[in-house]
């Protein structure tokens, strides 16, 4: 006589934890993958986000400023990593009333982008804009070349270029990265100035 034999072996049951745990661990890798993509990407947004923000900030100090008061006047493919300028206030008795000289660039030796008046002067002001611009423009090296194919070689992390009352802005900014590198996103904008 047969008996109806219900349920599973040792070994089915050895068989399907077995599938059930690469079946996980697959999972897990999968879900830990798309976790760093969004994590990165979220990063790499962020960053754009602020590139922009202070791309929008700089330029706005430049568009009221006078193209013949920008100091260095760095005429394409030359370039400087800052600006002094000054800004038209008005009209006083049928004369142009200037501001101080105003300084837009970068701390020497430093990724501070600084905006100040008054360099150099007991009654100087700076305020630091941002931290993290990198050393060099995105793709470039430090080795004398055009390496990102702009016409203009080992440009700075913050670079103004102008063509006539035109001004050029590239700048970069970059994150602490992992062992990968350091992100970097870089825009680029072009103001006339307006006086």
């Amino acid at each position: 006589m047969r008996r109806d034999r219900r349920g599973f072996t040792l070994l089915e049951l050895i068989f399907a934890i077995g599938l059930l745990t690469f079946v996980v661990i697959k999972l897990t890798i999968v879900l830990s993958e798309a976790r760093e993509v969004h994590s990165r990407e979220t990063a790499a947004m962020t960053l754009e986000d602020r590139a922009r923000e202070i791309l929008d900030r700089v330029s706005y100090a430049l568009i009221g400023a006078d193209a013949g008061t920008l100091d260095p006047a760095a005429s394409f493919p030359f370039f400087a990593h800052g600006l002094e300028y000054k800004i038209s206030l008005g009209i006083e008795d049928g004369e142009t009333v200037w501001s101080d000289v105003e300084y837009i660039g970068l701390a020497e030796g430093s990724p501070e982008l600084r905006w100040g008046r008054h360099m150099g002067e007991p009654d100087e002001e700076i305020v630091v804009w941002c931290r993290n611009v990198a050393e060099l423009i995105e793709d470039e090296l430090a080795n004398g070349a055009d390496d990102n194919g702009n016409e203009m070689a080992d440009e700075t992390g913050l670079t103004f270029t102008m063509v006539g009352d035109t001004v050029t802005i590239l700048l970069t900014l970059e994150t602490a990265g992992d062992a990968g590198g350091n992100p970097q996103c870089t825009v680029e904008t072009k103001v006339t100035c307006r006086n």
